[in-house]
């Protein structure tokens, strides 16, 4: 009972959404049809249904299917009375049937362009919002690499405060001799930066923790999504060339965050052939180490830089001028919590290629 009432809920609201094109449609069509009747005087029983199909052909690319058969059928009967006041028989029921499957046959053209408009704007959408869950996806990842790496870094001084103000402790209670309030204060010191030293690690356990949704995901239909939204506005027109193996294309991955991957490395891939003579992009994946399925990207661009390629997946290195080093070392915390890794080689064909392991599905 419920799932009728959502039924009928949905076709209410489709029904009145698409209720203004739909009348639209019928009264362009009905004045077109409607004109004949005042050409009556001029054309007699001389072309009963000159203006019927042409007002169900405006019908349907305006409204669709249900608007094209209304306009046909007030078509068949304004016809119908033209011959009748012309002084002429009007169509028998096979005449008649033989009007209105033209008018189906118009009517059903119609429908599809609306179901095909229907499912271009819902594919936009469902583009829109992958490319916004995406941007937020890499914006909290880039924040989280940055503070993993902050705290990473404030480790080292404050455990260095920590050591330093141990040994100035115990010098102090060596030599009785000095102040009492130095020990107190040396308490101090050492009892913040252990402090600050467990909450920064507390900061780094968080940031660095990923919260994964996995489930069984085609591998091909992950690529596809992510290489729409990578390449929409690129001002070059690129060459996709598909190298999916069918057997290896089920994967146990978290949708969003392993499409983050595949649209940084589609996104540095592209822009790394926008100076090159030949622009082409290859995508595919095959079976991989024991229980994996590797996945690859790679361009026809300059390759590797040799000074950065020992270091690509670090924190802040880049080889863009503009660039902040953050999208390959959110890749490479993504790919290894969801227990593969990832590496970065020259194509055979020039230009570079990275590659990356996903748990294949049960």
């Amino acid at each position: 009972m419920g799932s009728v009432k959502r039924w009928v809920a949905s076709a209410w609201v489709e029904w009145v959404r698409q209720a203004p094109s739909a009348a639209l449609a019928v009264g362009l069509g009905g004045l077109i049809v409607l004109s004949r009747v005042a050409l009556q005087g001029v054309l007699g029983a001389t072309s009963p249904f000159i203006l019927a199909w042409p007002a169900a052909m405006i019908a349907a690319f305006v409204g669709g299917f249900w608007p094209a058969i209304v306009v046909s059928v007030l078509g068949l009967l304004v016809g119908q009375w033209a011959l009748q006041a012309g002084g002429v028989p009007p169509l028998g029921p096979g005449g008649a049937a033989i009007f209105m499957a033209f008018g189906f046959v118009f009517a059903a053209a119609g429908g599809m362009r609306k179901r095909g408009l229907k499912r271009a704007a819902a594919d936009a959408e469902r583009l829109n919002d992958m490319q916004r869950r995406l941007a937020g996806v890499a914006r909290l990842n880039a924040m989280g690499e940055i503070a993993a790496t902050l705290a990473h870094e404030l480790n080292q001084p404050l455990t260095a405060i920590a050591s330093y103000a141990g040994a100035a402790q115990r010098l102090v209670e060596r030599e009785p001799g000095h102040p009492a309030n130095v020990g107190d204060l040396l308490d101090k010191v050492t009892g913040q930066a252990a402090r600050a030293n467990e909450i920064i690690g507390r900061i780094r356990g968080y940031v660095t923790k990923t919260e994964l949704s996995l489930s069984p995901q085609s591998l091909a239909e992950m690529f596809e999504e992510a290489l729409a939204i990578a390449t929409a506005g690129a001002g070059r027109k690129v060459a996709v060339r598909r190298a999916f193996d069918p057997s290896a294309d089920r994967v146990l991955a978290d949708r969003v965050q392993a499409q983050q991957v595949m649209v940084n490395l589609i996104r540095n891939a592209v822009e790394a052939m926008a100076g090159a003579p030949r622009c082409e992009l290859t995508i595919g994946g095959r079976v991989g180490p024991a229980g994996f399925v590797e996945a690859c990207v790679s361009d026809t661009g300059p390759g590797l830089p040799p000074e950065l390629a020992e270091r690509l997946f670090e924190p802040f290195v880049t080889g863009k001028s503009d660039g902040m080093g953050i999208g390959l070392s959110v890749s490479r915390s993504i790919v290894e919590a969801h227990g593969g890794a990832i590496r970065a080689e020259t194509a055979p064909g020039g230009g570079a290629a990275f590659r990356f392991t996903l748990k294949r599905a049960p």
